[in-house]
């Protein structure tokens, strides 16, 4: 078993998805059959690593040749990979309302004058 400190690797601030690429690059060369992830100095992360992250090493774990567990998550972080986890799982409604009604306007004045009357 290996603990990678993200930090020391990466950096404090977890800003691009192409890092988590990287990190996965990394683990995979290690060549290790249990890996942890440490997140301790992690200072800031963006919505598109936590997501790339997620999508790596928490939602794919069956494709990966090793068991994955990250430690030390600081509380803004885990909140993250909380919402992006419960966004990934959901269940999608993609029905489209085949009553919509569309509205065409020949111009940006009548369409102002509609949506003035528009109640929100």
């Amino acid at each position: 078993m290996i603990t990678i400190d993200i930090t020391r690797l990466l950096s404090q601030d977890l800003k691009s998805r192409s890092r988590a690429h990287d990190l996965l690059l990394y683990v995979q060369n290690c060549d290790e059959q249990e890996v942890v992830i440490d997140f301790q100095n992690v200072k800031f992360a963006t919505r598109s690593f936590i997501d790339e992250f997620y999508n790596l090493f928490i939602k794919e774990t069956s494709n990966l040749p090793f068991k994955v567990e990250i430690d030390n998550v600081p509380e803004d972080i885990q909140i993250m990979l909380n919402s992006v986890s419960n966004t990934q799982t959901r269940a999608k409604n993609r029905t489209v309302n085949a009553t919509a009604e569309v509205i065409n306007f020949d111009s940006m004045d009548s369409m102002l004058k509609y949506m003035s009357t528009v109640a929100f």
